[in-house]
């Protein structure tokens, strides 16, 4: 296997097909083996942090709680990242022995060994040992998906009757996901139990197919737009055909509710003068021709960039407003959790009104009321009115700073590159792949649909049905 300081010296050009390949499963095994290094040192943190936890309690550290911020922190990733990669060296120590040698020799890696930990889970222990040894020898010749699908089939052939205690374990798992994509789009995803998904899936069948004959939206159109329609309280699609009540398909849907959503945006980008980015709360920036169509049926607040001072007794309701615009999210390292959804961590100081007032989602605020308690190894402190600087426990200092006030008033926002001379493109030019298709994070699945632009239509769920047309 090559040594980590010759994977820079490696000249691929030069070698072979046959050299090629022999190189690509070499290195392959090389990155499987840091995963694996990376696997157990963020389990070791999570070990010495149950240690630690010796005040249980509501006013006490919960064990090991912290860890996987921590993690987080020194990785720049998500929290929810660094818990899997505790949660799955948790299973390698204490469940799964030889998949912990085979993934620390770099012969499988951490997609493979993810599959093998989520398929043992529900198992028991007598299972698991006969169960294990299989399932590193096929992740050694297959790929994830096939691998999974080997790993469901033999765990109902060695527990038959098992299969409604594996369901309600994996029913506790149940939930729904936002991502952020590019271009304001964002990924809609989750776990439901298969009953679940498929009423969802057949109450969108059923309103995409409530359309007459001339509207112009493909499947997948209709299907995000009537989720959308279940949501605002529309409960139906509106036909996209155009012809009003000429349309054969017309029918009288509910007025959908205004969106329970907030945007951030400068004024005279609002007014069309500029074009800055406004901010959506939980999602990031959007452009602001979107942000000027959604405001047509908005109630606005306006935020001053300096608060009056001082602030009445009367007027701390509109302080807090303020706060939460200025702030735009969670003031904690790369949490992204909307201002609405967190606290107001309250140190009042006699500078500004402002400068006393932040907001932590609940989990993050947790952390700062330990560490100001002395209860947590972590310091948290006001730089100035703008930022807070938060110390580790092993000592290195991250600096955070409201994030809303970079699109609120954009002239704050010292880190922005300047903006380059416009080019001559037309941004109506279809890319000839789907622009709106993210590359899935998460490599223990592979992609599950084509990319091409010309290739979408062989799905057959994507298929328009003879009838329509």
């Amino acid at each position: 296997m090559f040594e980590l300081d010759r994977l820079a010296d490696l000249d691929f050009g030069a070698m072979g097909d046959e050299g090629l390949i022999d190189a690509l499963r070499e290195v392959h095994g090389v990155a499987a083996a840091a995963q694996a290094a990376e696997v157990g040192a963020v389990r070791e943190l999570y070990r010495r942090h149950r240690a630690r936890s010796v005040e249980p309690g509501p006013g006490g550290v919960r064990g090991g709680e912290f860890a996987a911020t921590e993690a987080a922190v020194a990785l720049h990733a998500d929290e929810g990242t660094a818990a899997a990669l505790i949660d799955i060296g948790l299973a390698l120590e204490e469940v799964l022995p030889r998949t912990r040698k085979a993934f620390a020799a770099g012969r499988i890696d951490l997609a493979k060994v993810r599959v093998i930990v989520d398929s043992t889970r529900a198992l028991t222990k007598e299972m698991v040992e006969v169960l294990e040894p299989r399932l590193i020898e096929a992740a050694g010749r297959t790929n994830p998906a096939r691998l999974r699908q080997a790993a469901r089939r033999w765990a109902a052939r060695l527990d038959p009757g098992g299969a409604q205690r594996r369901r309600e374990v994996r029913q506790e798992e149940r939930e729904i996901r936002i991502r952020a994509v590019q271009d304001s789009m964002a990924v809609f995803d989750g776990l439901l139990p298969a009953p679940g998904a498929q009423t969802v899936a057949m109450r969108l069948r059923e309103m995409s197919l409530q359309v007459c004959a001339q509207d112009p939206r493909t499947m997948p159109q209709r299907r995000a737009d009537a989720l959308v329609a279940l949501a605002d309280g529309s409960g139906s699609l509106r036909c996209g055909c155009g012809r009003g009540d000429r349309c054969p398909a017309q029918i009288e849907a509910e007025t959908p509710r205004r969106p329970l959503i907030q945007i951030g945006i400068p004024a005279d980008s609002l007014f069309g003068m500029q074009e800055a980015p406004a901010l959506l709360a939980g999602y990031g920036p959007i452009d602001a021709a979107l942000a000027r169509i959604l405001s047509e049926h908005a109630r606005f607040e306006v935020i001053p960039e300096c608060s009056p001072e001082p602030v009445a007794a009367a007027e701390a309701a509109r302080l807090v407003r303020e706060v939460r615009a200025i702030d735009g999210m969670c003031r904690f390292l790369g949490c992204v959790l909307p201002a609405a959804e967190c606290e107001l961590d309250a140190r009042p100081t006699t500078n500004s009104p402002r400068s006393g007032l932040a907001v932590l989602c609940s989990r993050h605020h947790r952390l700062k009321s330990l560490s100001d308690n002395k209860k947590q190894p972590w310091r948290v402190w006001r730089a100035d009115a703008d930022r807070l600087q938060w110390t580790t426990p092993n000592g290195d200092i991250h600096t955070t700073i409201r994030e809303g006030a970079r699109y609120l008033f954009p002239h704050t926002d010292i880190d922005a590159p300047p903006a380059p001379p416009p080019i001559d493109s037309d941004p109506r030019r279809p890319s000839p792949f789907h622009a709106d298709s993210p590359t899935p994070e998460d490599l223990a699945y592979p992609v599950t649909g084509p990319l091409h632009r010309q290739l979408r239509q062989i799905t057959p769920e994507d298929e328009i049905p003879d009838t329509e047309r």
